[in-house]
């Protein structure tokens, strides 16, 4: 595996880059199609992308950042988005809070939005995570299972592919919101049953990373993962609770 797909000269393209980009693109024909189905205008998708693409980049940046700081030395390493790496929760926290102030703005109904843009997290876990695993990251432990691959550079053997198995996750996800869209009861329903799911599916898969356990048992990503599957869980509850 090479994160490079081809270069010319001192530039390269590498997998992760193109990944991301099919991932706007892919996520922008995906509102779209939500959007519609949800009764929100294409013009208000036609004001939010390019902006919302910005904010969650952004959003995504600064949360590598903060959750690793001994990274970065000078402002200009955390300007160069081509080292390091990029937070999902950091970009979930920046996207929901410029949608909620362009809904707001706009007069649009927030959680409708928010159920048209969510199936892009199912995405850009199938299509992220082919990225990180041609880089050689976010591997788990060392396995004797058939399927255990050897990363190169990477000490102790054949490790679980958490990549692949997320991207799985994220197949099976996707398809899923296609029907949970057709049988959703209330605003806000895709969306909490996407995080929902997507929660649970790092909180368990992170049990496969021992080496980058911070607290006890825990890694860094296990924390915000857990939070927002708990909070799903309350609000999928609470709205189903106000129409029984």
């Amino acid at each position: 595996m090479s994160p490079v797909i081809v270069q010319f000269g001192p530039i390269a393209i590498r997998w992760y880059g193109v990944m991301v980009a099919l991932t706007i693109l892919g996520g922008t024909a995906l509102a779209y199609r939500f959007g519609h189905r949800f009764g929100i205008p294409e013009g208000a998708f036609d004001r939010l992308l390019f902006p919302f693409v910005v904010v969650l980049v952004a959003g995504a940046r600064l949360g590598y950042v903060l959750s690793h700081p001994k990274e970065f030395t000078d402002l200009l390493e955390i300007l160069r988005i081509d080292r390091g790496g990029l937070s999902s929760h950091g970009a979930l926290a920046a996207g929901f809070l410029y949608l909620t102030i362009f809904a707001r703005r706009h007069g649009l109904p927030f959680w409708a939005m928010a159920d048209a843009i969510v199936p892009v997290i199912p995405l850009g876990n199938v299509l992220v995570r082919f990225g990180n695993f041609m880089n050689g990251e976010l591997y788990g432990d060392p396995t004797s299972l058939p399927w255990g691959v050897t990363f190169p550079g990477v000490p102790g053997g054949p490790r679980h592919p958490l990549q692949l198995y997320e991207m799985a996750a994220g197949a099976a996800l996707l398809a899923l919101s296609f029907r949970w869209a057709k049988t959703r009861r209330f605003e806000g329903e895709l969306f909490w049953k996407v995080i929902l799911w997507t929660s649970l599916v790092r909180f368990g898969l992170d049990l496969l990373r021992s080496e980058a356990r911070i607290a006890g048992p825990f890694t860094l990503g296990q924390f915000p993962a857990l939070l927002l599957a708990i909070t799903a869980t309350w609000m999928l509850s609470r709205r189903q609770g106000k129409r029984a």
